[in-house]
């Protein structure tokens, strides 16, 4: 009888885990960007979150606009040129390659670092 007890108790226990672990993942259409890992550069700031149901569904981009190849394979695709504090950090590179340059609807991020790096260090 304890046996079957303790594993009940063990049960709820790891589904409670799973759980809370689940709340604190972001939304599948969205994707984590680490960036120490990503490019390689000391992550100063909180991770940020990227969209890509926006970029992809809402912008109408398509997986080449970003990445090397039409499957949206790993490598990124950099096309502009980033100067002052931000021109060794190819994670600038990236976003601000587009953000930089196109008109931006009201709820886009501006240029305050606090816009999207929003995601625990």
């Amino acid at each position: 009888m304890k046996k079957i007890i303790l594993l009940a108790i063990a049960t709820v226990l790891a589904f409670t885990a799973v759980v809370y672990a689940q709340q604190n993942m972001p939304p599948a259409d969205k994707m984590q960007i680490n960036l120490k890992e990503a490019w390689n550069v000391k992550a100063t700031q909180k991770g940020v979150l990227f969209n890509h149901e926006v970029h992809l569904a809402k912008l109408n981009y398509k997986c080449e606009n970003c990445h090397s190849s039409p499957q949206g394979a790993t490598k990124i695709v950099f096309d502009g040129d980033i100067k002052g504090a931000n021109a060794n950090n190819p994670a600038h590179k990236f976003c601000w390659t587009c953000h930089d340059k196109t008109p931006k609807p009201n709820k886009t991020p501006g240029k305050t670092c606090t816009k999207c790096h929003t995601l625990p260090k």
